[in-house]
């Protein structure tokens, strides 16, 4: 059964107080958000090899990652496998519903049980290819061809490596520490945990995914959702039309950021009371969560970005586009359909990720030895603030 149409979600406080805070932007002649101080960011962090092991040990293997929605695994057997962070990872729904984060390698003679990355399927059970060794689906040992043959064997230390993951608000977060034993979600997403719950994600549906592999530095991309100056130039043909010039509020929560921008219709929010404030129509909100998530908040559908290294200039760049229920005539599937190739091909693709990738080919040639920031530009400062932190414990 679809679930209840359902496009407002219920701001919590703090939303509601940035809110405020944006519509106040429509009357100021300098934004109440700009920041005093300028600055510089040292141009090799987006390319030294030495500073991405040090975020891939200090950062990405140390903090929960949000890996998709639980959607995506939506019927007891299904799975994907993906490598991530020198980890071959499968997600796994047991029979029982629980979603697992298993390594996929086999305990016997390190095979993989899934051959292929990102295709969601559906097994049974998982079975190596190499000597058939079999495992449920929650990463238990179960058979093994010729048992006579390992008379010492103990099933029950031969499970499949796995890594902890927990689901929130219909989110699976994962943490790429194969001796981590526990996860705490909450706790790491501090006040944004109750912005996610106003939002209302569980109950959303997967609709569609791109994950492709594109030249640039993580951190790069991750820079062009913490800054607004841009979106009337570079996105000039796609969205750009839709949003007022750096008419933004924003704020950090721990070490990850809420933002609101203004719609080009924020002035006929100024009429409304605040309980009918909408994040998602009146302005969008995009929630940065600390390091490589982005969440952004589309009038009837929902983006979640996720930025994964694989090398000090290469990224996996996942889109996976969430909507409040299945479509329900085909109309509403074409209209989502469109919606996520504007954005997938268009403003993802042939605008943030080429302009990123562009910054990275001019990166070695001493052009820039820094890279400056205005005073629309400080999130991006205290983003990359928080990054030398963590690289220095």
């Amino acid at each position: 059964m679809n679930a209840p149409i359902r496009h407002h979600a219920t701001p919590n406080e703090p939303l509601l107080s940035l809110f405020q805070r944006m519509l106040d932007e429509m009357e100021q002649k300098e934004s109440v958000e700009w920041d005093a101080d300028t600055g510089t960011l040292d141009a090799s962090i987006y390319h030294d090899p030495a500073i991405y092991d040090k975020e891939m040990a200090r950062i990405f293997k140390r903090v929960p990652l949000c890996l998709g929605h639980e959607d995506q695994l939506r019927e007891p057997g299904s799975m994907i496998a993906r490598d991530l962070f020198g980890l071959p990872l499968l997600l796994v729904r047991d029979r029982k519903g629980q979603i697992h984060g298993l390594l996929n390698v086999c305990r016997h003679r390190g095979a993989r049980l899934v051959a292929g990355e990102e295709e969601v399927c559906r097994k049974g059970a998982l079975s190596c290819p190499y000597h058939a060794w079999t495992y449920d689906l929650d990463g238990t040992l179960r058979t093994v061809p010729g048992a006579e043959a390992f008379p010492d064997l103990d099933k029950s230390q031969r499970g499949l490596r796995r890594i902890p993951v927990q689901v929130r608000h219909g989110l699976i977060w994962g943490i790429f520490d194969a001796n981590a034993t526990d996860i705490d979600v909450a706790s790491f997403l501090g006040g944004i945990d109750d912005d996610l719950a106003a939002m209302e994600l569980g109950p959303h549906r997967f609709y569609r995914q791109h994950a492709r592999r594109r030249k640039c530095n993580w951190k790069l991309v991750m820079d062009a959702f913490q800054e607004f100056y841009h979106i009337k130039r570079l996105h000039a043909r796609t969205i750009g039309p839709f949003f007022l010039d750096t008419k933004s509020a924003g704020e950090g929560v721990g070490p990850h950021l809420r933002v609101l921008v203004g719609r080009e219709g924020l002035t006929e929010a100024r009429q409304k009371r605040p309980q009918d404030w909408d994040m998602r129509r009146d302005a969008t909100l995009t929630h940065m969560i600390f390091p490589n998530t982005v969440i952004v908040y589309h009038p009837d559908y929902t983006s979640h970005l996720g930025m994964f290294p694989t090398a000090a200039d290469e990224i996996l760049f996942v889109h996976t586009m969430f909507t409040p229920h299945e479509p329900q005539n085909e109309k509403e599937k074409s209209h989502w359909d469109r919606s996520f190739e504007l954005l997938d091909g268009g403003v993802f693709g042939e605008e943030d990720l080429f302009i990123s990738e562009q910054i990275q080919l001019g990166l070695k040639s001493g052009a820039n030895n820094d890279f400056l920031l205005g005073r629309f530009e400080h999130h991006v400062r205290r983003f990359h603030s928080h990054i030398e932190r963590m690289l220095k414990d």
